[in-house]
């Protein structure tokens, strides 16, 4: 069979009653080892249940174990504590690792004879098992088959058993495989305290080894060895020890990368899931490449292949960007800006797959110190974000009515009756919705919206400051519910997804300070809160007016300042965005000002139109004529506005004349002349307006 590997005959075995093995003595340094492994194992009680069973009772056909997981999630130990284990029931365990082992026939056999005889061996354990290579083969097909019975093998290494194990009918009930996961916080705790870490020390440590037993005595040793292990223990970071980084990315990797790999494990550190377009894109390569890479981070034991695509391990998450910026800040702001630009790219497109492209954006700006530290991240490249199903009704009020009162929620009913496609829920795998955001989009002039007293101040406040056309929205997040990562992630999406955007309104409760920073880190501009009803009381709401900055140019500026160590020192994304300095109906009515004073540059040089944005800063009366007169003609191209702009035209570019003058050369009785001036006044401030949010060119 091609790639099969040729075997010597397998030592004979003997029966199940071979004398039991010689065991070390009491006062030798192997019973003191053994004694000290027994003291300070925590934890995988389920896994040593599973395997006492097996080595003591009847196994039910079951002879071999699989023990898999990602690098130092404590294969090795256990398999340790359970040689123990055996030889303290009188079953002699034969141990192999193969980091230590050729993978052949030959030197497997060796291994196993310079043990002692093999006929005397209950229990065979093979450590390091993704260094069998070709001998798995072997294993599986020639030396199983010819152990006696009453041997049980037991494999660990960092990938599940191949194909070749769980399809073949043979092995399904004779295989048992067992992932190993991190442990939980207890069990972590319980860890340190066996090593006699300091008790103030413990919970710092647990938060920061996510589960993982090696990280957790690297971090005890680590802590051992500072300059005052004593004294207090201020909160630290993965990034402040890179020696330590070193040695734990060694230990994992048990590599050492090419440039190319180091590189693809650098994006997939940063971004939230990685794909071959990402990969392609942050590092510029050609598809293939990218392809090549991909299937070398799957193959990875700390890497997750999921439905979006690739997720690290979160420690292993950290190291990797520590390890990123102690290359230098230079590669780690190329990476970061590649990923930024693609992801807002792609979601801007409002293709398939926008709630990923949305989380993958804001996740990005996690990397930011503000951001870092507002909000609890711990877990949230797991989050899956989706349009809410009448299923999800129940879970959603509950949550409004259990942040947000009953009041909330009984307007969130009414709302769902409205707009269900405006709820979005958040899942986190089997913990199911654990945050919801309701966004409704209101449109002026809008009716049989609930009675919300927010909703009516959101559109008030437009109509003051710009009022919404016809085919504009005013996004309302009313409600948000759980994760304020959650809250931004759907956010980020329906910012850039809303068909017809103008402006957003994101309500933030007393308690919600992590959305409030996100969203000040994210340029939204904060208004007086709300005082009224049960429905709206303490809301502080955060208003953005897309109009006059589109989403790509938000991102970019996003961008610079999420990369800044002091973002506040910069100016917020689409600062140029915020609400136009001048209500509307003082705009509309200097326009009016403007276009009688069109022709005295005396009195025009006074327009309060020169302090807005539709002139540039500095310019004078001749400028802003000219925006007049460009306006005329754009109203004239406007379907059915002819008469409106001749009306202008006459009335105050063309010469000065009296009003009955202007009616007669417009050929209209002065009645409609008048209706027609008002209207022509009106229509030009709405095109000013909008040259003002949009510049020049008409939307």
């Amino acid at each position: 069979m091609p790639g099969s590997v040729t075997s010597p005959p397998v030592p004979a075995a003997a029966p199940a009653t071979a004398a039991a093995p010689a065991t070390a003595s009491a006062d030798s340094h192997g019973a003191l080892l053994a004694a000290l492994r027994k003291r300070v194992f925590t934890g995988r009680v389920a896994e040593l249940r599973l395997l006492r069973e097996l080595l003591l009772s009847d196994r039910h056909g079951c002879f071999v174990v699989w023990l898999h997981g990602m690098g130092g999630v404590g294969k090795t130990t256990l398999l340790r504590r359970f040689a123990d284990e055996a030889e303290a029931h009188g079953r002699t365990a034969r141990s192999i690792d193969m980091r230590g082992t050729e993978p052949t026939p030959e030197a497997f056999l060796a291994a196993l004879e310079a043990q002692g005889p093999t006929s005397d061996a209950h229990v065979l354990l093979i450590d390091s098992a993704e260094s069998l290579g070709p001998l798995e083969q072997w294993l599986r097909d020639e030396f199983l088959p010819r152990m006696p019975a009453h041997v049980l093998l037991v494999i660990g290494g960092r990938r599940p058993p191949s194909a070749e194990w769980r399809t073949d009918a043979q092995w399904w009930h004779a295989l048992r495989s067992v992932e190993l996961d991190g442990m939980d916080d207890t069990e972590a705790a319980q860890l340190l305290r066996n090593r006699d870490v300091d008790e103030a020390t413990v919970p710092e440590l647990v938060r920061a080894a996510y589960g993982l037993p090696l990280a957790l005595a690297l971090f005890a040793d680590a802590r051992e060895r500072a300059p005052h292990p004593d004294g207090p223990y201020p909160g630290w970071e993965l990034s402040d020890s890179p020696d330590l980084v070193r040695e734990l990315l060694r230990l994992l990797l048990r590599e050492s990368p090419t440039p190319d790999r180091s590189d693809a494990l650098h994006v997939l550190a940063l971004a939230r899931v990685t794909t071959e377009e990402l990969v392609r894109h942050a590092l510029e390569i050609p598809a293939a490449e990218a392809r090549t890479l991909c299937a070398w981070l799957s193959c990875q034991s700390f890497v997750h292949t999921t439905a979006d695509g690739l997720v690290p391990h979160e420690l292993v998450r950290e190291a990797l960007l520590a390890d990123l910026r102690w290359r230098g800040l230079e590669t780690y702001e190329r990476l970061f800006r590649r990923l930024h630009a693609h992801l807002a790219e792609r979601l801007a497109e409002r293709g398939g797959g926008r709630w990923a492209f949305g989380a993958g954006l804001a996740y990005l700006g996690r990397t930011n110190r503000i951001a870092r530290e507002a909000a609890d991240w711990h877990g949230a490249d797991r989050l899956q974000l989706r349009t809410a199903r009448p299923a999800d009704l129940a879970a959603v009020l509950a949550a409004v009515e259990k942040e947000h009162g009953g009041t909330a929620a009984l307007l969130a009913r009414q709302w769902w009756d409205q707009q269900p496609a405006a709820f979005t829920v958040a899942e986190n795998g089997r913990r199911g919705i654990v945050g919801t955001l309701v966004a409704p989009c209101l449109e002026a002039g809008s009716t049989g919206l609930p009675d919300d007293p927010v909703a009516h101040a959101a559109l008030e406040h437009a109509a003051g400051r710009s009022p919404l056309r016809r085919s504009e929205r005013l996004l309302l997040a009313r409600w948000s519910t759980g994760s304020a990562v959650a809250a931004g992630y759907a956010l980020t999406t329906l910012w850039a997804t809303t068909p017809g955007l103008a402006m957003s309104w994101t309500c933030t409760a007393p308690d919600q300070r992590a959305l409030a920073t996100l969203l000040e880190l994210y340029g939204q501009q904060r208004t007086a809160p709300l005082d009224g009803p049960d429905g709206c009381r303490g809301a502080a709401p955060y208003v953005q007016d897309w109009r006059s900055a589109t989403f790509d140019r938000w991102a970019e500026a996003l961008r610079t300042r999420l990369l800044s160590d002091d973002p506040a020192a910069l100016p917020a994304p689409a600062a140029s965005a915020t609400a136009p300095p001048m209500p509307w109906p003082e705009f509309a009515e200097a326009v009016k000002h403007a276009y009688r004073s069109a022709l005295d540059p005396r009195q025009l040089a006074e327009s309060a139109l020169l302090s807005t944005r539709l002139v540039a800063p500095g310019a004078d009366a001749a400028a802003l004529r000219t925006a007049l007169t460009e306006t005329v003609a754009q109203l004239r191209a406007l379907p059915g506005q002819r008469q409106l702009a001749d009306v202008l035209e006459i009335t105050y570019l063309s010469g000065p004349r009296s009003q009955q003058a202007a009616a007669s050369r417009a050929a209209l009785s002065f009645s409609t002349y008048r209706r027609r001036l008002a209207a022509a006044l009106t229509r030009a401030a709405e095109l000013l307006r909008e040259r003002e949010l949009y510049g020049s060119v008409t939307r």
